[in-house]
């Protein structure tokens, strides 16, 4: 989405709120790509903000909301959820490059972290909320807490009864010989 700041870089406006949502898909700037086992569904992410100028010093904030689907980590059922976190970025309105080849963190990456550069007279955050919604997402999700999972064995989903496989003595093959001693003790 690109956020029109004329009015706000002209000082005709201190600030300029925004409500959209977008589809990760469809959007005007280039996004990082999100986990395979992660689907947005269409307008799935809300961004709702203002961008305000406070002497000279623009400031993005957003509250970010975000539904997807996943698999449980367990039982790989489907699992919708909801993701909603803050998101604040610095506008600037050109590129500053720094004679400092490294930042604090003793790392150059080319670019400051943690900006959003206006082109035209337009913010376009779209591809900073995809990678923060990267960071944001947990690693892993369950359907239940107390989710059982899938048997290692015939791969059933445990939470719909036992698969009868605990019932069942296998020996490794390659301890079968032992079995022969235990079965025949003479």
């Amino acid at each position: 989405m690109k956020i029109d700041i004329c009015e706000l870089m002209n000082r005709r406006l201190d600030r300029v709120d925004f409500a959209y949502r977008f589809d990760p898909r469809h959007t005007d700037a280039e996004c990082v790509l999100l986990p395979e086992d992660i689907t947005i569904p269409d307008d799935g992410i809300s961004v709702c903000g203002s961008i305000t100028d406070t002497l000279g010093c623009m400031t993005f904030r957003a509250v970010v909301t975000v539904s997807y689907v996943t698999a449980c980590a367990r039982c790989l059922d489907e699992v919708r959820e909801t993701l909603e976190f803050d998101f604040e970025r610095m506008v600037l309105t050109e590129k500053i490059v720094s004679n400092e080849p490294f930042d604090e963190d003793e790392e150059w990456d080319g670019e400051l972290d943690d900006v959003l550069y206006v082109n035209e007279a337009k913010v376009i955050p779209d591809a900073d909320i995809m990678e923060e919604i990267s960071l944001e997402l947990p690693s892993f999700v369950l359907c239940d807490e107390d989710c059982p999972g899938l048997c290692p064995k015939c791969g059933h989903r445990l939470a719909d009864g036992d698969c009868g496989c605990k019932d069942k003595k296998e020996i490794d093959p390659r301890l079968a010989i032992l079995q022969k001693l235990l079965d025949n003790p003479e």
